[in-house]
Order: structure tokens, then sequence, then C-alpha cells
């Protein structure tokens, strides 16, 4: 079935493209669609464990730093549920993890222009109409097809897990994304390792360390914290640190070289990849009174050790974990039951995103797609319509990219451009410091032999 020619058709709803959805709503003369393959939404329903809270604050909704006054902002949720003064009283910017995707769900449902259950299976550019025709599939509703002049990618990261963790075995070997899933297998191992050093393998360790009692540990259960990084270090959390998650940076990080992101952002990890204080305290004070008399706390920690392989022991289900130190050059072996594997996420890209590179989409020589400061994927056709990127990689739009702080901002970006105007204040000031030289005449620096030669 062919619909009406849509001016925006959002591809995933996640918090971003559910964002977009929530601003759209307040602008009438878009006609606008919101597709998901799952059948409701659900954020990361794999890590909503008692006492987790989101790590930004509540104003990081869906709608709230580009429009305070929106009817889907967190506050306004908070009304609907009769919460505001226990909220008040709640004195806490930091949410409950378990409210937030409360509160997502409630704004997917209020409005109209989200449809959950249709898997996209195929978008293709028709040169003729010049529209994007995207098909979708669902149990319920059968084959559909949209047209729209405009697509918005929110497909969002999935988990990774490196090849060591690809075992064939019937011990629970799995991605922390799966933890709170399958926390009933893990109450069955006697002893469980958690490899990484971010803050989902805290919560994962924390958790799991909060069962273990001490007679467990008399009896011989242990967990086993390992991670290749240097330390089990805090994110970064300092005011000016923070200001690395405005849009200043995000405009400022559109002017350096495209060649030098890579290397800036990946000396830039613990601004996003860190451990929460309040998770380490937590972790560090169970450590402390469980070891009082010199007790055997039953957790161990292990840095500076990157996982080389995961085997079998004998032939039940044990495993073995071979980690090597990276200072040391020895290697050391590791003997679990399970494995929780806080390795991250990646993007992957579905097929038919595959299939528009280089034929609708420009690539960069490693294949990427090319996103600029506005968030549209940079076309080789030549035909008119945008295919906007939510969440792009950090290389391209800095480490904010994936904070949901930034959300808001980047459809605010996107809406403008839909509008034809600029509908939403997007070049505000928004840090106190400057990220580059201070205003007035540049120079550039040239080095030749023991000679610094300047040049204006």
């Amino acid at each position: 079935m062919i619909m009406m020619t849509l001016d925006l058709a959002g591809i995933g709803i996640g918090p971003f493209n559910l964002g977009l959805a929530a601003l759209s709503a307040s602008h009438p003369q878009l006609a606008t669609v919101f597709l998901e393959r799952k059948p409701e939404f659900r954020w990361h329903e794999g890590l909503i464990l008692p006492g987790t809270t989101l790590q930004v604050p509540f104003m990081a909704d869906l709608v709230t730093m580009a429009d305070p006054t929106h009817r889907l902002s967190f506050l306004n949720y908070l009304a609907a549920h009769n919460r505001l003064y226990k909220f008040y009283f709640y004195e806490n910017f930091m949410i409950p993890r378990e409210e937030y995707d409360h509160y997502c769900r409630w704004a997917s449902k209020e409005l109209a222009s989200c449809r959950f259950g249709e898997n996209v299976v195929g978008v293709a550019y028709d040169r003729g109409s010049e529209r994007f025709v995207i098909e979708t599939s669902g149990a319920s509703s059968g084959k559909q097809q949209y047209q729209s002049r405009n697509i918005a990618i929110g497909v969002g990261t999935s988990p990774h897990l490196p090849h060591w963790a690809k075992i064939k075995t019937s011990a629970p070997v799995f991605h922390s994304s799966e933890f709170g899933k399958r926390r009933t297998e893990l109450a069955k191992a006697r002893q469980v390792t958690v490899v990484g050093s971010g803050q989902s393998a805290a919560e994962c360790v924390l958790a799991l360390f909060n069962d273990l009692t001490p007679e467990m540990v008399e009896a011989g259960a242990s967990i086993q914290w390992v991670t290749r990084s240097a330390g089990f270090f805090p994110m970064e959390y300092s005011k000016l640190g923070l200001e690395y998650f405005t849009p200043d940076y995000m405009r400022h990080f559109h002017t350096i070289a495209s060649e030098k992101r890579r290397d800036i952002v990946a000396d830039q990890g613990l601004l996003y990849k860190g451990i929460s204080f309040s998770t380490i305290g937590e972790i560090f004070d169970l450590l402390y009174q469980r070891s009082v008399g010199g007790r055997n706390p039953g957790l161990s920690l292990f840095s500076n050790a990157g996982v080389e392989t995961l085997e079998h022991v004998g032939h039940g289900d044990s495993l073995r974990l071979t980690v090597r130190h990276n200072h040391l050059n020895e290697t050391a072996s590791i003997e679990t039951d399970a494995v929780v594997a806080a390795t991250g996420y990646r993007h992957a890209w579905p097929q038919w995103m595959e299939a528009l590179k280089g034929d609708v989409l420009e690539t960069s020589q490693s294949g990427d797609l090319i996103v600029g400061e506005d968030f549209r994927a940079k076309r080789c056709d030549g035909g008119k319509g945008t295919v906007f990127v939510q969440n792009a990689e950090t290389f391209h739009h800095g480490v904010g990219a994936p904070d949901l702080g930034l959300g808001a901002y980047r459809n605010a970006v996107i809406l403008n451009q839909l509008l034809g105007k600029d509908h939403y204040r997007i070049d505000a000031p928004t840090a106190f410091q400057n990220f580059g030289l201070p205003a007035g005449k540049a120079e550039t620096v040239s080095i030749t032999g023991d000679l610094y030669a300047r040049a204006s």
C-alpha cells in the first residue's frame, strides 16, 4: 500500500528519533511517520537494574533542551502521573533508569506518528518521483510501503562481542546488554567473570556483588572483574569537562580536519567511557565492609589484563579465560562458570543502508558515511531530499554524538531544515570556554629543521 508522500520518515525509534517525532508533532504542516520493528518502545531493558540511574540530568529528555514548554517533557510526564511533588522532594537530577524507560514509552503512545511492529526491509531512492521508498513488513500489518521526501536514520548501535566470546557453549557467556534478563542463570554459577571497565561493567559487578553473601564466598563463590584498561577510572563529570557535551563543542569539532577527528576522540575516552563516582563508591564500600578481619570479600579486580582466549575445561561447562597483562607481557588463567562481556556497542548498518552507500550516499575511503554539521549524509547522486543520521559515530560530531543531552538540539537543527526557517534557536552560546583560538588574526606554524617559521 502506498501512502501519501511524507515530509519525513524516521527509521528506528530510539530516544533520538522518538524525540524528533515529539518535536515534529508541534508542526502539523509536516507529514511524518516513524517506524520501529519492536512491538513497543524499550530502552536498554537488559540494563534496567535496581538502583541504576541515567548519567545525565532529567532535562536531557526528549524535548526540553529545544522546547521546555513541550507537552511531552519529563516534567509534564511527572504531572500526568501525579509525581511532581514526589520528584520535587526526591531532589535528584539523575532519574531512575526504569522511570526514563517508562517516560519514553508514555511519550511513544502519545504520538500517532510512531508505528511499532514494522520492520524496515528496504529503502531505495526513486529518481522519477524524487522520493525515498521505504518498505516494511510486520506480523500484524503485513507489507507496507511509504514514500518520503526525507528520511532520518536512527537505528542505533548493536552489542559488540569480541571474537573470544563467540564460543559455542551451554554455559552463560553473553553481552552485558542481556544481564537483566539472565540473572537467574548467573545465580546458579559459582564463579562469574565480568569483562570491561565502563559503567555497564560496573553495574553488573555491583548487582552480582550485592547478591553475593559471605556464606556463598565461604562455599567457594566468587566474582572476577577483568579489564584491559589501565584501571577502573571514573568518567569525567566536572562542570567544565561537561561542556564537551554542548552544541558549542559539536560545532567546534566540525572545524577540525576530518582526518584528525578519530585520533582526538580516541584520546577522550574518560569523557564518556568511565564509571560514575557513585557506582565506584558503592563497590569500594562493599569491598571495605566485607574484608573486615581479613575476610575474602569475594570480588577480585584485574586491570591491564586483556582477554586472549575463552575455552572449555574438561568435558563440562566450566570455562577458562586466558588473559595477558599489558605491561608484564605475561599470561594467566581464570577459571569461571559464566562470563559477562561488557564490551560496548558498535554501529551495524542494516543491509538496505549498505545498499544506499555509493549509489545514493557518498562514503569516505574507509566506507563511512560523510555526515555534516547539519546532520545530513552527503549524497553522491545529486538527488533531492535528505538523509539525516542520528547518533552517527563520534568521529563525525565528537564525544557528544551519543549523549542524550544533545538529542533535542540535533532534532532542532533537523527540524529547522525541514521547516525552512529558524523556528528553534540553535546558535545561542552554550559553553563558557572557547574551544578554538581567541578571535583575531590566526597564525599557522610550520617547522623546518630546528627553526620555527611563522606564517600569517
